[in-house]
């Protein structure tokens, strides 16, 4: 959950936040979701879908300036040794646990679940399940705890900023009786990351005592134990893992597509070599009506019902405006063979053709256009 609003920094509005004036504080943390986003600010940058801050034109021309003289020495941080996760089964099933009442109420439309989805695809994991919950520690402790005790690969996304809102890491530590503990690490590399930048330094600094500092060290207060990894040489924080299985991600799209694509690493060390387990998917398209192909669909999937290959179809409006279904087959790469016989029969009793994936269908009619 990020704290989501817009202002200018050089407009006067207060909010009185616990009884107290805290201008320099909501600067901050709003700072502090920003700059795991990008190593520069630029003019109207948006953040987190909403929120976004306002710089002048001559700071925004200095910090370019920088970025340009720095372009050849990037700030690099220490990521955590692949060879840690080498013997650690790999999963075969996924869940996607989504934490946020922003998601509920509309006000930000989630991308992360179908990230991944494609992600786990691409994996060879099999996504069984998606959940979108309220910010309400009851609801993630009962979901984080059958999520976990139900598949292999659990992913969080959203709650563990620095407001008050952001209850994730005090919730799965609850789910487990287990206390939470200020994690040195992430806050040091939290810490040389601002200071590298100065753009941000200057927003972030307060003085000693100051709450804004207490606020700030929430986002390293993790589940003791826990296994902390910093998949990306580029950003500060990590993804936290509980109970061998749940991995704990930010709800900032760019910053949890950056985190879990380059976890890949860590997920692929734990194969054994046999591609044959990745997904392998075909299509057909057809324009008879799905009435006519219905009945050729179910003598199929009953063929197959029983070794692993799913059949669906999806009707889809062409830009030339007609209507085409697309038949998809859905197995795992020692399947392969078997799905292009079933593509074949198909094609040829709906009067089809193969394609190799649904884009090709209006990469296709745009090209007659």
């Amino acid at each position: 959950m990020s704290f989501q609003f817009s202002f200018n920094l050089s407009f006067g509005t207060r909010l009185k936040f616990g009884g107290q004036l805290y201008l320099i504080s909501i600067i901050r943390n709003t700072i502090i979701s920003s700059l795991i986003l990008k190593s520069n600010l630029n003019h109207n940058r948006r953040f987190h879908g909403t929120s976004y801050i306002r710089m002048s034109q001559s700071k925004e021309k200095d910090e370019e300036n920088k970025d340009k003289k720095n372009e050849k020495d990037k700030f690099i941080l220490p990521i955590t040794p692949i060879t840690d996760f080498k013997n650690k089964p790999y999963p075969k099933t996924a869940a996607c646990l989504i934490i946020g009442d922003e998601i509920l109420n509309g006000k930000t439309v989630d991308t992360n679940s179908s990230t991944f989805a494609k992600y786990c695809f691409d994996h060879g994991i099999d996504l069984k399940r998606i959940e979108v919950i309220p910010d309400e520690e009851d609801t993630i402790i009962r979901s984080v705890k059958y999520l976990s005790d139900n598949f292999d690969f659990v992913i969080t996304s959203g709650g563990i900023g620095p407001t008050h809102d952001d209850i994730t890491y005090p919730s799965i530590a609850k789910a487990y009786n287990l206390p939470l503990k200020h994690h040195q690490l992430t806050y040091d590399r939290m810490n040389e990351f601002t200071n590298y930048h100065s753009s941000i330094s200057k927003y972030m600094k307060s003085p000693p005592g100051h709450e804004a500092i207490e606020a700030t060290k929430r986002m390293s207060l993790f589940p003791d134990p826990s296994i902390v990894i910093y998949p990306d040489k580029t950003l500060w924080v990590p993804i936290v893992i509980v109970n061998e299985n749940i991995h704990i991600l930010p709800g900032i799209p760019r910053l949890f597509k950056s985190l879990l694509f380059n976890f890949s690493t860590y997920l692929k060390v734990r194969q054994d070599g046999n591609k044959g387990e990745n997904f392998y998917r075909r299509f057909v398209k057809t324009f008879q009506p799905e009435s006519f192909i219905a009945p050729v669909l179910t003598e199929v999937q009953e063929k197959v019902k029983d070794i692993g290959i799913k059949v669906g179809s999806y009707p889809r409006f062409t830009p030339d405006k007609r209507w085409v279904i697309v038949v998809s087959f859905l197995t795992r790469e020692n399947n392969k063979d078997k799905v292009e016989e079933l593509c074949k029969e198909v094609a040829e009793k709906t009067n089809g053709i193969i394609i190799d994936s649904e884009d090709a269908i209006i990469a296709e009619n745009e090209n007659k256009l």
